[in-house]
């Protein structure tokens, strides 16, 4: 078996290969895995290719695959042909994210691929549960080790206290989160706190898209950006669910000043509170990621005792170099890196 980093991630066998994210769909490999729908793990072309691939994921990626990307998959919970079994595990990042499973029928040794990935339960999400495995293919978005977070729990009871106060002050709060996985946290954990609530166009489409899937959401009136401030009133407060941008957006800029808004970010960057509420023009920041921190990384290490791990994305070369530190068969796989033979 040998894994390298072209097109993504791929995996192949004497006489087959599995595509792990891939950034070109290639009709020629035996089948694919697409983790999640945030768009750096999915295709860059949003032109439907004359063929697929046999197409492992969730429901949930599926259909936001189909929101996001343009065209549906024929997808399957896992598949399989007489070198390997791929199959699908629930991988805690975001609503619709899995982690991949793969095992060589050679000799019964198992590849995790995380994706994106975090084990800490957070609301409506049940983090990811490591298993022992041979191979670890593990995301490193925070591979470094002064990137360790308090409790999604935590950090939550802290915003519900400053959103409210906000409120009750007669102040419109924006909270700030990606269209796909934190809007949806955001929405379910603190929609509840005000009546009038209000999404940018891209995260009430993600609203309408999850509820259909079954997710329970506040609705959400759309904000037109053409019509940023209708039916908005002064002295009456609202919550406006935002993309992760600046104050520097002109939506948030006109809103700040006509209402006196305050602008609420949600990031594993917020670590740096004042850096970042500099750079966001955030009023206040709490430490919220979807993605495990560098301790829950390690957790994650611990659990699944690999023979060998390949670390990707992100802090890669960091978080490899901590772990051959600590006496592990750690390799960072980044882009163009030559193939690399397994242990198998």
């Amino acid at each position: 078996m040998k894994v390298k980093c072209k097109n993504r991630i791929n995996i192949s066998f004497e006489s087959s290969e599995i595509i792990l994210d891939p950034q070109i769909v290639n009709p020629t490999v035996s089948s694919m895995f697409v983790s999640h729908a945030h768009y750096d793990h999915l295709p860059r072309s949003k032109k439907k290719p004359s063929t697929i691939p046999p197409v492992v994921c969730s429901k949930a990626t599926a259909r936001l695959f189909q929101e996001r990307i343009g065209y549906s998959l024929d997808f399957h919970d896992f598949w399989e042909n007489n070198e390997y079994k791929l199959e699908t595990v629930p991988g805690g990042h975001t609503f619709d994210s899995t982690v991949a499973k793969i095992t060589n029928k050679e000799n019964g040794d198992i590849v995790v691929y995380t994706g994106d990935v975090n084990i800490e339960d957070r609301a409506y999400l049940t983090g990811f549960k490591p298993f022992k495995c041979n191979v670890l293919i593990l995301e490193a978005t925070w591979g470094d080790k002064d990137y360790r977070f308090p409790t999604y729990e935590h950090q939550a009871t802290l915003a519900r206290e400053y959103i409210q106060k906000q409120l009750d002050q007669g102040n419109p709060v924006a909270l700030l989160g990606y269209s796909v996985g934190k809007a949806q946290l955001l929405n379910y954990s603190f929609g509840d706190l005000c009546e009038k609530r209000y999404s940018t166009n891209a995260i009430w489409q993600m609203e309408q898209t999850h509820k259909e899937l079954g997710l329970d959401l506040h609705s959400t009136k759309l904000l037109a950006n053409d019509k940023m401030d209708i039916g908005l009133e002064k002295n009456k407060p609202w919550i406006l669910f935002h993309n992760h941008t600046s104050a520097r957006d002109k939506t948030l800029a006109f809103l700040k000043r006509k209402y006196n808004l305050k602008i609420i970010g949600f990031s594993g960057w917020a670590k740096n509170q004042e850096q970042y509420k500099y750079r966001m023009g955030a009023d206040a920041a709490y430490v919220m990621s979807d993605h495990s921190d560098y301790g829950s990384l390690l957790e994650i290490i611990k659990q699944s005792s690999p023979e060998k791990i390949f670390t990707v994305f992100g802090k890669a070369a960091e978080l490899a170099r901590e772990l051959q530190k600590e006496g592990f068969n750690a390799i960072p796989l980044t882009k163009g890196q030559s193939t690399l033979e397994s242990f198998f």
